[in-house]
């Protein structure tokens, strides 16, 4: 997850990542360079890297590159227990998740280095923008939520995803039935037929995902898929330059289960919706075979705003690829209670005019 600072060659100033044009951008005299064509200064060492083939990465075991973890540190967050990789020159920061303070736990060594990333396509002004739109109309929501110095608090954090390749076969057996009904002048009439059916199929799935951190809550994450990931890269630190990266606490083990399960799910369900025509359909018995199961390690772009209101947290989050926004909205209690005196009130006066008019006609 490097967040090594990348210094502009031009200038020496500190380049960010632009999402808006996908290259590496100097705030001070404007230059602007491709992730994959950075050249560090006085690192001839990295002239090298850059060149090097697009898919060496993969055979280096996962392992970070030399000076690649150079300033990075771990933020820990003592509420949530939330962990952050960002430069160790970020100074203070606020928890994404929870809104506390973070403090600097150690230096960033020991994790995995991510197979891809995602790099952001949507702004923190597209985030800003998509957030102000989801709340406005909203009469019964609190004020802070509208405040601008909240919005400004929206933050881009990269958050680890186990992406997960197999295919699954399956042989299944059916009973199934058919119903045939009939009357005449005398009786009613049904009629069950009897049937076995086999099914047997085999489906591949690639990149199905399951996200890493303890900190997101699931159903969010899930709201604001799907990522499209033929646009992901091999992994490169210069598309992090500028953001912030959830450091992964849920290890690739204790996801398969669950990955494994979906995908079987969905082989039955295909399975079971080929069985058509019939009045009854029940399994019987099937097996299962998943092969080649192997995963990767990539980093997903998302745009986060937490706001604490009245004890409880409310977590907003943007796709940073697509745009989709997700969130749960509270309702003030005082502007419902304000809101139903003025309706009241509204109703009566509306009940006198209309007595008046009765007895005035």
């Amino acid at each position: 997850m490097g967040l090594t600072e990348y210094e502009c060659p031009a200038c020496g100033g500190i380049m960010n990542f632009d999402a808006a044009s996908q290259l590496l951008s100097c705030p001070y005299c404007d230059t602007k360079i491709k992730v994959d064509d950075y050249v560090a200064p006085r690192q001839e060492e990295q002239d090298k890297d850059a060149k090097a083939d697009s898919n060496e990465w993969i055979n280096e075991g996962n392992e970070w590159k030399p000076g690649e973890t150079d300033g990075m540190v771990v933020y820990s967050c003592q509420s949530c227990g939330g962990e952050i990789v960002a430069s160790e020159n970020e100074g203070s920061l606020t928890c994404p998740f929870c809104s506390n303070n973070v403090v600097v736990k150690e230096k960033f060594s020991g994790d995995l280095r991510p197979d891809y990333v995602i790099p952001f396509k949507k702004s923190k002004q597209d985030a800003m923008s998509a957030y102000s739109g989801y709340v406005k109309g909203k009469l019964l929501l609190p004020g802070v939520f509208f405040a601008q110095n909240h919005i400004d608090k929206i933050r881009g954090i990269y958050i680890p995803y186990w992406l997960y390749d197999a295919k699954v076969s399956g042989d299944y057996d059916f009973s199934a039935t058919k119903v045939r009904t009939w009357s005449d002048s005398d009786y009613n009439y049904t009629e069950t037929s009897y049937y076995d059916v086999q099914r047997s199929g085999s489906e591949e799935f690639s990149n199905v995902p399951h996200d890493a951190s303890k900190e997101m809550p699931d159903d969010l994450m899930e709201s604001i898929e799907p990522f499209n990931f033929s646009e992901a890269v091999p992994f490169n630190g210069g598309y992090l330059a500028g953001f912030m990266a959830n450091r992964y606490d849920i290890k690739a083990e204790d996801t398969q289960t669950h990955i494994v399960e979906r995908m079987k799910h969905t082989v039955e369900t295909d399975l079971r919706n080929s069985v058509s025509g019939y009045s009854t359909v029940n399994i019987t018995s099937k097996q299962q075979n998943v092969n080649g199961l192997r995963h990767k390690y990539a980093l997903y772009p998302v745009w986060l705003l937490n706001t604490s209101w009245n004890g409880k947290n409310f977590l907003f989050a943007m796709n940073g690829q697509t745009g989709k926004f997700v969130g749960n909205l509270p309702v003030s209690k005082g502007k419902a209670t304000i809101l139903y005196i003025l309706s009241t009130i509204g109703f009566t006066i509306l009940a006198i005019i209309v007595c008046l008019i009765i007895i005035n006609s």
